[in-house]
């Protein structure tokens, strides 16, 4: 009866073996699988990899490029603006050496009149040695302007207009400080609203320059652009009766579009008036009628 028994265990515990020997080749079958199938995941990788090496160049090259179009162009604008601040300091050097003076100056380029514009300004004065000078908006050419007429022994007084009594108080500070009060005028010039042309514009109140009459120099550098459009084109209708026959306009800031538009609407609307455009720092414009004599 013993051995049946043991005959009936070990077949029992054989097939056991055989169970756990299935078992086990099922889990290396899986990891088998799951072995192919990340290595299949892998090799798909590879080649998308390869697929994607020329855009990588591709890409490579175009930022490349870009890098170095954008050095070229801050390079030519380093160099544009080193020019622009020679020709400035050779004007402002021309300024001194004319107009001496131990006092501080204000400061110029930005908001106030370039250099190259101010001496332009001063040429003007000596050449044309203008009885009464009108400028739109007050500042450094204020002060520079009454400084030449000092100096060079001119029968003429300076008026400016300006909106801002912060400004205008600045600028009346100067003048006193270097002596050239009684030369120059700062008038404060509230704007008010003007219709021309069936067109409303912002520009300084009749009651500040309503009384100027024989004007030989108009300087037009204010009202600003933000005070509204066209902001300087009332200047011409406004004054246009109170010029010299020979009177000379200078139109400031024409690398301003809304300026290059208040120049054109001038020139239609006067065409007895010639233009020069004078290639400064910020450009402007000389108005004459008749043929224009020649500016530096």
């Amino acid at each position: 009866m013993r051995r049946p028994a043991r005959t009936l265990a070990r077949i029992r515990d054989l097939a056991r073996k055989i169970d756990d020997a299935a078992s086990a080749q099922r889990r290396a079958q899986a990891e088998l699988s799951g072995v192919r199938t990340a290595l299949s995941e892998t090799q798909a990788e590879l080649r998308e990899l390869r697929a994607s090496l020329p855009a990588r160049e591709e890409l490579d090259a175009a930022i490349l490029k870009g890098t170095l179009d954008a050095t070229r162009r801050i390079r030519a604008a380093v160099e544009k603006e080193i020019k622009h601040t020679f020709r400035q300091l050779e004007a402002l050097q021309n300024l001194n050496a004319m107009l001496p003076t131990t006092e501080v100056l204000p400061a110029s380029r930005g908001w106030a009149a370039s250099p190259d514009l101010l001496l332009v300004l001063i040429d003007q004065v000596i050449t044309g040695r203008p009885s009464l000078i009108v400028e739109c908006g007050s500042g450094a050419s204020t002060l520079w302007l009454a400084l030449a007429i000092r100096r060079f022994g001119i029968d003429a007084r300076v008026v400016a207009l300006d909106h801002d009594p912060v400004f205008a108080d600045k600028t009346r500070d100067f003048l006193v400080r270097h002596g050239v009060g009684d030369l120059a005028e700062v008038r404060d010039a509230p704007l008010e609203n003007f219709t021309l042309g069936g067109e409303t514009y912002a520009w300084y109140t009749r009651a500040a320059w309503e009384d100027l009459t024989g004007i030989d120099l108009l300087f037009v550098d204010g009202p600003p652009e933000a005070t509204g459009h066209q902001a300087r084109y009332p200047a011409l209708p406004l004054l246009n009766e109170a010029l010299s026959p020979a009177a000379v306009v200078i139109l400031d800031d024409l690398v301003v579009p809304d300026m290059q538009k208040v120049l054109r609407l001038w020139l239609d609307a006067y065409p007895d008036f010639g233009s020069e455009t004078l290639t400064l720092e910020k450009q402007a414009a000389v108005l004459r009628r008749g043929p224009l004599k020649a500016l530096p």
